[in-house]
């Protein structure tokens, strides 16, 4: 017997489904994508641009509301001397994101999440100006699926 439910009632947070909303981090775009902790499939949702750091917040504390994740992820790149202050910066978002909405914030290595999402891309035929924002939404995609399975490991 099937148990009575609406297919919104399936997708509520309870402990094995949560929602997870994944950063990709740049000093003029972040890429955004969501997934859910039962499915465990990314799912590309926007690319933040604003004029400075506050109408950025702005709009992701918009997709907070909207989308109420328990978990955020930010890609982070390993430790090399040419990104220190790429690495400084993805911290300070971090902080960010984790005093102004409350929530954990992991953060995951995002090594060649960028290069993945442009192979993808190219295999659409989605070439050059076109891949812009997209590319950031696929890399926090793959930031996304990196966090689903480091968790699945750690179980």
């Amino acid at each position: 017997m099937l148990a009575n439910y609406t297919v919104m009632e399936k997708f509520l947070p309870n402990p094995i489904n949560t929602w997870v909303m994944a950063f990709d981090f740049g000093e003029t775009r972040i890429g955004v994508a969501i997934g859910n902790t039962l499915l465990k499939i990314p799912h590309p949702i926007l690319t933040v641009i604003g004029r400075n750091k506050f109408e950025k917040l702005d709009k992701i504390g918009k997709l907070i509301n909207e989308w109420k994740p328990t978990q955020l992820v930010v890609g982070m790149p390993t430790t090399s001397p040419d990104k220190v202050e790429l690495i400084a910066n993805i911290t300070r978002f971090a902080n960010r994101l984790k005093h102004n909405f409350k929530l954990p914030v992991a953060l995951i290595n995002e090594d060649y999440t960028s290069s993945m999402a442009a192979c993808q891309l190219n295999q659409q035929s989605v070439i050059g100006i076109s891949q812009k924002s997209k590319l950031d939404q696929l890399s926090a995609c793959g930031i996304l699926h990196f966090y689903f399975a480091e968790i699945n490991n750690t179980l």
